[in-house]
């Protein structure tokens, strides 16, 4: 019996190890839009006027990226107080508008595939109740007349 039991452990793990592992390819090399890679708030907490930032990734793959158009949540008003910067925390040249619950950053030299932007909105005023913020963000390439849909910057709020 305890012969019967080992021949099975020996022959069940001989079979695991013989079984080929799966090969996954990386979505950055696939993807060929920019997209959101992180957020985050601070204060961390529910104070009235915070900054938000986020992360966006223009892949290797993608197309230059010439603006982008964010959507305010209601409960959030953004002023004209946004800083853009490359991945070495250099200032990116931007033309910033806000009207309403409308923000776009028209970048007058496109930023090239490969890099990436920090996006900071300073004194955003809080005046609704929720633990989580979307921003729906849309982005411009060069040589696309449309705005493409590129995601949320999803900004959570942890009451301590």
């Amino acid at each position: 019996m305890i012969k019967t039991l080992i021949y099975a452990a020996a022959f069940s793990l001989t079979a695991a190890a013989t079984v080929p592992s799966v090969y996954a390819i990386p979505a950055t090399d696939t993807m060929k839009v920019p997209h959101i890679v992180s957020s985050v708030q601070f204060p961390q907490s529910k104070a009235s006027i915070v900054r938000h930032t986020f992360r966006l990734q223009i892949p290797p793959n993608s197309r230059s990226l010439s603006q982008l158009t964010i959507d305010v949540p209601t409960g959030l008003k953004v002023k004209n107080k946004i800083d853009v910067s490359d991945r070495s925390g250099r200032q990116i040249d931007t033309n910033t508008s806000v009207e309403g619950s409308k923000i776009t950053l028209a970048f007058p030299t496109p930023i090239p595939p490969g890099d990436e932007l920090k996006i900071a909105m300073r004194d955003v005023k809080i005046s609704g109740i929720t633990n989580a913020w979307l921003y729906r963000v849309y982005a411009k390439l060069d040589g696309v007349d449309t705005d493409i849909p590129i995601g949320f910057a999803r900004f959570r709020v942890y009451v301590r």
